[in-house]
């Protein structure tokens, strides 16, 4: 017996091993088992008759039968990346699945019956998340939620000043803008009767004034689910850094291939959504990728929607928060992971 199958034979017992392991456990699904069908396969006739070596490799054109092993093989470690990053995916849910409860049971579950709330997601915004909300509040609206995303900085403090007009919940550990938004979302279905919500961010960049135009769309047209805020719909000129323009023009095209669904402003935070629709709404992507998702399930579920001209305030604070223009490749790499691989 030969070095080389004698590794086949020890790789087919462990694969075999593993199959039936997974068998127990009842996880295997129909590619799962013609994969290691194949896998099996492959290894237990190489093994036993390796002559067979000599006459396969022309069927594959290639110099050498060992060339098929190394394709082959790599064919099958790429399975098993993909295999091993969805178990990692499905993890990272799990532990914000948890971490949500944790934060939902331990709130003052209050049963309220009104128009419209505000749900604004805070990470390290202590700064100006004070006077965000003493600013919706001046204009006449409450109703104001506020999920702290595990904050080091002085932000559970400046909350707690506002313990009689808000609702905070607060993540235990650090899960992301759309963990945030979900968690929110879920305490709304079981506990809360609102006609629409308000998605607002923390930072000083959104202006209480557009909201005089969605009251209106939304009292006149019923039917419309969801308002999507464009910075670039509005008359007033807003400045934008060249390349974050150039990044947000091929985002736009990029989420119409992917979604099949145009739009001339994709990332932009503020958004309406009737309450009525949130049960077709769940959001699985815990970091900045919910944008995409968020508009993907509109078009897959075909909620109606408007885009409506925004205001965007840009200041020294937001501008300095914002994320590096590369990681616009990574946030697009996960949405393609999300869509098609998941």
């Amino acid at each position: 017996m030969t070095l080389l199958e004698f590794f086949f034979i020890i790789a087919w017992i462990i694969i075999l091993v593993l199959a039936i392991d997974i068998w127990r456990k009842e996880k295997f699904n129909a590619l799962h088992f013609i994969l290691f069908i194949l896998m099996w396969g492959w290894l237990l006739i190489f093994a036993l008759f390796p002559s067979v070596l000599n006459s396969i490799w022309d069927i594959f054109w290639v110099a050498r039968w060992a060339d098929v092993l190394v394709y082959g093989s790599i064919v099958f470690l790429l399975y098993f990346v993909l295999l091993l990053l969805s178990k990692h995916v499905e993890n990272k849910e799990s532990l914000t699945s948890l971490i949500r409860e944790l934060a939902i049971e331990n709130s003052d579950k209050k049963i309220i019956k009104w128009k419209e709330c505000f749900i604004i997601p805070s990470y390290n915004e202590w700064e100006v998340i004070k006077n965000t909300i003493q600013n919706i509040l001046d204009n006449w609206y409450k109703n104001i939620l506020v999920i702290n995303d595990w904050s080091r900085d002085n932000s559970r403090k400046i909350l707690s000043d506002f313990w009689d007009k808000i609702i905070v919940l607060t993540h235990y550990k650090n899960r992301g803008q759309g963990a945030t938004l979900e968690t929110w979302f879920e305490y709304i279905r079981r506990y809360w009767e609102v006609e629409y919500v308000i998605t607002f961010d923390a930072d000083w960049q959104h202006s209480l004034e557009d909201l005089k135009e969605f009251e209106k769309i939304m009292k006149e047209h019923k039917k419309i689910d969801v308002l999507l805020w464009s910075r670039f719909m509005s008359k007033k000129k807003i400045w934008v850094p060249f390349m974050r323009r150039i990044i947000l023009k091929l985002w736009v095209i990029f989420t119409y291939f992917i979604s099949n669904i145009n739009l001339t402003d994709t990332h932009n935070g503020y958004r309406v959504i009737r309450t009525k629709v949130l049960d077709e709404i769940k959001i699985t992507q815990d970091w900045m990728t919910h944008a995409s998702e968020i508009i993907d399930i509109i078009s897959n579920k075909k909620i109606t929607y408007k885009e409506v001209p925004v205001h965007i305030i840009y200041t020294e604070y937001s501008m300095a928060k914002w994320q590096s223009s590369s990681n616009a490749i990574w946030i697009a790499m996960r949405i393609i992971w999300a869509k098609f691989f998941k």
